[in-house]
């Protein structure tokens, strides 16, 4: 029988960011996650700042939040979604890890403070 995996603020940023975006119909691949939580200012990913996870794990690299995701699909957190046009696996929350999410959320909504994101401007003009 396996134990259930004992979720940590981690593992709930990664839910909540994968929710966020399933509830705009939209599907991560990991990099993607990755690049939301660390604050990414690329075109490509700023697009999603109002995330609640935006740039909260700025310490994290992609390896460690891979890993995260993997444990969460393991333990039925986590689904995948196939799109025929990329030929790829997306992430999307399952109902259990639906609820899990919701519930961090709910108490927890506070504390989720935004880190100086990765990629802030190394030179700029002060007059």
């Amino acid at each position: 029988m396996q134990k259930e995996l004992d979720l940590t603020t981690s593992h709930h940023k990664i839910l909540l960011t994968i929710s966020y975006l399933n509830g705009l119909k939209l599907y991560p691949l990991p990099e993607g996650v990755y690049r939301i939580l660390i604050g990414d200012v690329s075109d490509e990913i700023i697009i999603y700042k109002d995330c609640p996870t935006y740039g909260t794990l700025i310490s994290f690299n992609s390896k460690k939040v891979s890993r995260y995701i993997m444990m969460l699909c393991r333990y039925g957190y986590l689904g995948k979604k196939y799109d025929e046009k990329t030929n790829e696996l997306y992430l999307e929350v399952t109902p259990k890890g639906d609820i899990a999410s919701k519930k961090y959320f709910k108490r927890y909504q506070g504390s989720l403070k935004k880190k100086t994101p990765k990629g802030k401007p190394v030179i700029v003009k002060i007059d």
